[in-house]
């Protein structure tokens, strides 16, 4: 009887302990209570990895939650190859994927993918990278009307590069053609596979102009290597000299993407929300606001639907330019 009383009080014990630490986990939050695995669709060093190792670092770092995060690559096909494999944890909410809207939605109708991004579940948008159209300082171009005003007169002496096939680069310089009257298969462009071989066709002088995000170019332009002749941002960015494309009354034509989190299809909407909340937490660390900085990242916060409606409109955009370089559906 004495063992059986004992037994009681420590199973009491143990319960009671049991529950104080359910409270404090529920006061912190309840999700994530194991480790986190997020998927970059793209190589190691590039705007994906660097966004999903900032989010895991600002987990830890900056104590948003008790649990490892993982950073798995898998890289190709403008991110539909990562799609592919991630669309597989249907209903698991410790699968996150990171991503770019207009970069993975012009894989996904360039690369006619068997996924799409509205089978998933709309995490948040967190931020957009600015891009510059740029020409060698050499360049006889001191502004973007003179540029297109060349492209315009002989669409195919001026050499465009800058990103992939089908990304957001070439659709904006898609855009800019429309705006002239320039058909965009008339558009000469190059694509490439990152910022490095992006710099050397300009410096060499085998591209005319090029456009890419800031961060690439930066360290260029301040070092006058290269000149920026316009932003696609809404804002000026600070430190380069050039006007946005909306200053120039040319808005419409950038096709700036937004950078965010999707979780796989099947989640409740309990758990569509403590996944957003988790989101929350991090972009307001100071470890998260560092790396907007340090990437020239601008914030644009958009949960859950907010995010789903503006990759079901970019969705259309895409579609729409890619069909006019012929690479669409």
């Amino acid at each position: 009887m004495k063992i059986k009383l004992l037994a009681a009080v420590a199973a009491a014990v143990t319960l009671s302990s049991c529950a104080v630490g359910g409270e404090s986990a529920d006061a912190g939050a309840a999700y994530p209570s194991k480790a986190l695995s997020i998927m970059a669709p793209g190589s190691p060093g590039g705007g994906w990895d660097t966004r999903a190792r900032g989010i895991a670092g600002a987990l830890s770092e900056c104590k948003v939650a008790d649990v490892d995060a993982t950073v798995t690559n898998v890289p190709g096909a403008g991110g539909t190859i990562g799609l592919a494999q991630f669309a597989k944890h249907k209903g698991d909410p410790y699968q996150l994927m990171v991503m770019d809207s207009v970069t993975m939605l012009g894989g996904i109708v360039s690369n006619k993918s068997p996924v799409d991004l509205s089978e998933l579940t709309p995490v948040a948008g967190l931020s957009r990278g600015p891009s510059a159209i740029v020409v060698p300082a050499k360049s006889p171009y001191e502004d973007l009307k003179s540029l297109l005003d060349a492209m315009e007169a002989k669409p195919r002496s001026v050499k465009w590069t800058g990103g992939s096939l089908g990304g957001p680069g070439q659709m904006t310089v898609a855009g800019l053609a429309k705006e002239r009257g320039v058909a965009a298969k008339e558009i000469n462009f190059v694509p490439t596979a990152g910022g490095g071989e992006t710099m050397n066709l300009l410096l060499s002088g085998a591209a005319t102009a090029g456009i890419d995000t800031v961060a690439e170019l930066r360290a260029q332009i301040e070092a006058g290597e290269l000149r920026a002749l316009s932003v696609d941002s809404e804002q000026r960015v600070p430190g380069l000299d050039a006007p946005t494309m909306k200053e120039l009354g040319l808005g419409d034509e950038a096709v700036s993407t937004l950078a965010g989190v999707l979780a796989p299809a099947g989640l409740t909407e309990e758990q569509q929300q403590e996944v957003i909340g988790l989101l929350d937490k991090v972009r307001k660390t100071s470890c998260w606001k560092k790396d907007l900085e340090r990437n020239n990242w601008t914030e644009d916060w958009k949960p859950g639907d907010e995010f789903g409606k503006v990759l079901a409109e970019q969705r259309a955009q895409v579609t729409a330019i890619l069909g006019d370089l012929g690479l669409g559906k």
